[in-house]
């Protein structure tokens, strides 16, 4: 046997295992910069190459979204799609209950995005041409990234909205 080989493998073994380490570290890091809100304003303002004063009026607006409660506010629309679902199920399901959850949930949405719209006009009608095309490539990019588009599930089959 070649004397070598053993010192090659070792070698490429070495280098195989010190790219996994490296991918860990890099994608524990990418993750966490998407926790935070800060570093996420950042990335964004500086792929849309903010100017100073579109920055403050960026950071204006997601700190109304914020104090609006955008925050958490998917998570309440989910709980009440269960909400729904489970009085659906009752063995005897009142349909005015349901139909009356379910408008007033469609109230809270409208409301929302009315209120989300209203914030972000004013800094969306500041962006130039070329700022609206990169915001409309990152819209898309997360899209994709989250595997749905407007409501398509993850295998490209449309998911039932109101029961997950």
């Amino acid at each position: 046997m070649k004397t070598w080989l053993p010192w090659v493998l070792l070698a490429v073994s070495l280098a195989l295992n010190l790219f996994l380490v490296a991918g860990f570290f890099w994608t524990r890091s990418a993750v966490a910069m998407w926790r935070d809100p800060e570093a996420r304003f950042e990335m964004m303002a500086d792929r849309l190459d903010l100017t100073d004063p579109q920055r403050t009026q960026f950071r204006e607006a997601m700190e109304a979204l914020k104090s609006k409660g955008f925050g958490g506010g998917w998570e309440q629309h989910r709980e009440a799609r269960r909400e729904i679902f489970d009085m659906a199920l009752q063995p005897n399901p009142d349909r005015a209950a349901i139909v009356a959850r379910v408008e007033e949930m469609t109230r809270q949405r409208t409301q929302m995005m009315t209120d989300a719209l209203d914030i972000m006009l004013p800094f969306l009608a500041s962006l130039t041409p070329e700022q609206r095309a990169e915001m409309k490539q990152l819209m898309e990019e997360r899209r994709e990234r989250r595997g749905r588009g407007w409501g398509w599930g993850h295998w490209g089959g449309h998911r039932m909205g109101w029961a997950n």
